[in-house]
C-alpha cells in the first residue's frame, strides 16, 4: 500500500498527466491480456521419448532433403570468399596498435559516428 502511494507520488513529479494515464492504460491492458499458453508437457515414458526423438529426426532429414544441393560453382564461390576473408584478416593482424586505432577512428567517421565517444 505504502509502495503504491509512494510510486504514484513519484510518478506525479516525473511524468505529466497524459503520460501517467497512458502508463495506467498500458498496465490495465497487460493485466487483461490473455496469458501465453503453457509449454507442452514432456513425454513421460522412455518409449514416448524415443518416438518424439524419431519424429524430430525424420523431420530434420526431410528438411535437409528439401534444401538444394551445393553446386560446384557455389562451393567455389564460398571457398573464394573464405580465402579473401583470410587474406584481409592477415593484413589486419599485421597492423600495429597505433595503426589499428587510426583505422578504427577512420571507420567510425566513415559511418558517421563520433570516434571520441567510442562510436556513440
Amino acid at each position: 500500500m505504502l509502495k503504491k502511494v509512494f510510486s504514484k507520488a513519484l510518478l506525479s513529479v516525473v511524468m505529466d498527466k497524459k503520460a501517467r494515464s497512458t502508463l495506467d492504460a498500458a498496465k490495465q491492458r497487460a493485466k487483461t491480456a490473455p496469458r501465453a499458453a503453457a509449454p507442452e508437457a514432456l513425454p513421460a515414458s522412455a518409449e514416448e521419448l524415443r518416438v518424439a526423438a524419431r519424429q524430430a529426426l525424420e523431420s530434420a532429414e526431410k528438411e535437409l532433403a528439401s534444401k538444394p544441393k551445393l553446386t560446384g560453382e557455389r562451393k567455389a564461390l564460398i571457398q573464394q570468399a573464405l580465402a579473401v576473408r583470410k587474406q584481409k584478416t592477415k593484413i589486419l593482424d599485421e597492423l600495429g596498435p597505433d595503426q589499428k586505432i587510426k583505422l578504427q577512428a577512420m571507420a567510425l567517421e566513415a559511418f558517421g559516428l563520433d570516434p571520441t565517444k567510442g562510436g556513440r
